[in-house]
Parts: C-alpha cells; structure tokens; sequence
C-alpha cells in the first residue's frame, strides 16, 4: 500500500449543496504554494509510479500535468524516457527537458505512440476529467499503461479544523476516481487496478513542516505559518486516497 505524503495540487475548492467546482490552477499565480512540497518531509507518490512503470517495462512515458519534474527525474534515473506536458509556463522553466507546453484535454501527440501516461495530481482541475482521460488512453499503444492519483475528500482528518473546505468535493477525488477512469477504460481487454491507501503515512514533526504542507494544501504562507504554530506536533496524519492504474487492450485501438 502506498500513500501521499503531500498533494501537490489540492487547494481549497467550493461549491454548492449539489455541485462541485474544479480546483483553481494557481501555478503560475502562486507557484510556491506547489514548491512548497519539497519541505514537505516524504513523497511516496512519485518514487511509487516510477517503480510501476519500470516494471511494466515502459520505455516512454508522457508525464501529463509534470509540473517542476519529480516523476520525470524519477524516470530519467531509470533510463525511461520521459516527455513532460504542462500547461503553466513557471512550471516548465523549472521541468527537465525533453517538456511541453500543453493541455491535457487536448495532447499535443499521436494516437498509439507512447508506452505510458502518468496524470499524478492533476485530474482534479477538470470540470469533466473523462476528456483528459479519454485524452490518455488515445495516444497510448496497446498495452499500455494509464495511472492517475487522488485522495480522497476525507483525507488527512486530523486537519479537518485547519485546512480550508476539508471534505468537499472535486470532480476526481479518491472514492470515485477508479469508476471515472473505468468508464473510459471499457473496451474489451482493458485492465484497471486500483491501490488505495488509508493509514498514518506522514508525521509532521516540525512547525515548518506543517506550514509546508498546509501551504500545499491552499493555506496562504502568512496563515500557514500560524496555524502551524498552534498543532500539537509531532502529528501523524491519515492520508486516504488511491493509485488508479490502467492498461490498454492489447491490440486494441482508441
């Protein structure tokens, strides 16, 4: 089992009684709330996904939604080749090369050319993530490899009181992600398998550690900085969410 010690793209999000709103991407307007992960004290996710993909033996991959490039730093050290696909131009300058500028909903790549698809974080911000999604298995070969991330809205319970609209909803989160994405992985001979985790996965054991992660998680540095100087610290958090990993019929095209 593997858990998220940080999420790099979950920031506050509202909505009405009966509707849910994708979460604002704020990268290039705030990117040290997404920087702020790197003082976060552990990241299971990326070095996770890197493994899987090297064991399915995958020789290149479109890291969709990349960002600054942990998982296609992750990859380079496993000589898997790694195309990074990012919309926010901050984010890019601070990506490895080979990186393009880019909208998941519509790749900018071939049908059936790429061994896998990673889209860590990231499908959250759609309003309907079946398109991006859709997007994935289209320009995958067959047999290939499709994983996405998302906690879930009760994620993290121990900060329910600090962390803005703890446990509403986004269009992707960690209880429905493996039914969005089977909804589009349902050709005959697809494959989807789901991970997910719900234990205590990080301990905060600092105040800027916390600070860190609220700041990840859409509180506003000076805030994030009080608010962490009244935890209780060290706190263990429960992190709940899940890996969703699917594979393209072998033979099969979009």
């Amino acid at each position: 089992m593997h858990g998220s010690a940080h999420d790099p793209g979950r920031l506050p999000r509202h909505r009405n009684a009966d509707t849910m709103t994708a979460m604002p991407r704020d990268y290039d307007s705030d990117p040290g709330r997404f920087l702020a992960s790197t003082d976060v004290p552990t990241d299971d996710v990326h070095p996770a996904v890197a493994a899987r993909l090297a064991a399915a033996g995958a020789q290149l991959v479109l890291d969709v939604g990349g960002g600054s490039g942990k998982l296609a730093r992750l990859l380079a050290g496993l000589s898997i080749r790694c195309l990074l696909i990012d919309l926010s131009p901050t984010m890019l300058a601070l990506a490895p090369r080979p990186a393009a500028q880019g909208d998941a909903a519509r790749l900018p790549v071939a049908d059936a050319c790429v061994d896998a698809v990673a889209s860590l974080y990231l499908l959250y911000h759609f309003d309907d993530p079946l398109v991006p999604i859709a997007e994935a298995r289209r320009v995958l070969c067959p047999g290939g490899l499709f994983v996405a991330c998302a906690p879930n809205r009760d994620s993290n319970p121990e900060l329910a009181r600090v962390l803005p609209a703890w446990g509403s909803s986004s269009p992707f989160d960690g209880e429905d992600a493996p039914a969005i994405v089977a909804s589009v992985f349902s050709d005959l001979g697809d494959v989807v398998e789901v991970d997910r985790w719900d234990a205590p996965l990080l301990t905060l054991s600092a105040a800027e550690e916390a600070a860190a992660f609220l700041r990840v998680h859409g509180v506003a540095s000076a805030a994030a900085q009080q608010a962490a100087a009244r935890l209780e610290l060290p706190l263990t958090l429960t992190m709940r969410g899940c890996f969703v990993y699917a594979t393209k019929a072998k033979g099969r095209r979009p």
